[in-house]
């Protein structure tokens, strides 16, 4: 696919023309990447020009959609990211379908939102289920404290997949002193997440 762009572009400059840049970064992801019934499948071995979007963090098992962005790659994004639906509306040709392979090989960062009593001792309890579960913490944001004496603390962690993350919530839950957990995403206004 990559020679039959290079010979397009050539053969558009002989004629004067220039050649489509959407055209042209089409046929150059369709050319490295493996593609499935006319979509990129992904497993996380993508060259450096594929992003996973940082608004909503997509893993294996989210329904997931590409922009090609203008020189910058292509950006994976969950179908219900507010972020990706703005992009769709308003450039809606940059978008390309892409899949999951059915075996990712490596994990996939996320966000999650931990609500817990502020107690002695709660954070390495958090932490404790979390390396527990098999989950690297990559970053963490701890919240004030409100009048109930509760403080929501923000994770990045690392999972292998939707499944995964899921089981880490439920772990989470069950600690003692965690009132809530949650993966915090950038979904379009009434969507859930157990919508997705």
């Amino acid at each position: 696919a990559s020679i039959v762009a290079k010979r397009m572009a050539a053969l558009l400059s002989e004629l004067g023309e220039k050649p489509d840049p959407l055209l042209m970064t089409r046929e150059r992801f369709m050319a490295h990447e493996t593609v499935s019934q006319g979509a990129i499948m992904l497993d996380g071995t993508e060259n450096a020009s594929v992003v996973y979007a940082r608004c909503c963090h997509p893993l294996p098992g989210d329904k997931i959609i590409g922009y090609l962005g203008r020189g910058e790659g292509l950006a994976v994004h969950t179908t219900d990211c507010s972020v990706g639906q703005k992009l769709q509306q308003k450039d809606s040709e940059r978008f390309i379908g892409v899949e999951w392979s059915d075996e990712p090989l490596r994990n996939f960062e996320t966000s999650i939102r931990v609500t817990v009593v502020n107690t002695k001792g709660v954070l390495a309890r958090v932490a404790g289920t979390l390396a527990n579960s098999e989950v690297d913490i990559v970053h963490v944001e701890m919240g004030q404290a409100s009048a109930q004496d509760a403080a929501e603390n923000t994770f990045v962690i690392s999972v292998r997949d939707l499944n995964h993350l899921e089981t880490v919530l439920r772990n989470l839950k069950r600690t003692p002193a965690v009132l809530n957990a949650e993966r915090i995403t950038h979904r379009a206004r009434g969507q859930n997440a157990s919508d997705a």
